[in-house]
């Protein structure tokens, strides 16, 4: 069973078990979610189509993270001008694991197994990240840490020539 939803300006074909980014939503992590602007829905040999929307069926929706995407470089020039501009942006995004496809009286409901296995592969990601994340001056006052010890280049120099 899938379904054509929209959300954030886009339409997404989903499945019940399988997670997607989708631009931001203003949600808690490990909130619940449902999207009533559900497009179509089919199901095997039946399939049902909204004039625009379907009014009985719904999307359930967990939120798993929130991040940013991949850089984009805007640049911009005139020849002959001297005007160059170079900017960047990331989008923001949200993932989200699609719990239930409803529609009617029928519906898809993900396995808890995958929405474990979903749970723990951002949890993973998360925790990756953080790894790497050096401590900002107001952590490192926060934790106590001394001030590193002021080094003269003259005492370098003179040490290197003895």
């Amino acid at each position: 069973m899938y379904s054509i939803v929209e959300t954030g300006g886009f339409q997404y074909k989903v499945e019940a078990g399988k997670a997607y980014k989708v631009p931001s939503i203003d949600a808690a992590v490990g909130s619940e979610v449902e999207l009533k602007s559900v497009l179509l829905v089919a199901n095997g040999a039946n399939v049902e189509i909204g004039t625009p929307v379907l009014d009985n069926a719904l999307v359930k929706l967990e939120v798993l993270a929130h991040g940013k995407g991949d850089t984009v470089i805007v640049f911009k020039k005139k020849r002959r001008t001297r005007y160059k501009r170079r900017n960047g942006h990331r989008q923001g995004y949200t993932e989200v694991l699609v719990t239930e496809i409803r529609s009617g009286s029928e519906s898809a409901v993900a396995d808890a197994q995958t929405i474990t296995r979903n749970r723990a592969r951002v949890a993973a990601l998360a925790k990756a990240k953080e790894q790497n994340v050096p401590m900002t001056r107001k952590q490192k006052i926060a934790a106590g840490l001394p001030k590193p010890a002021k080094v003269k280049k003259n005492a370098l120099r003179k040490a290197k020539e003895a």
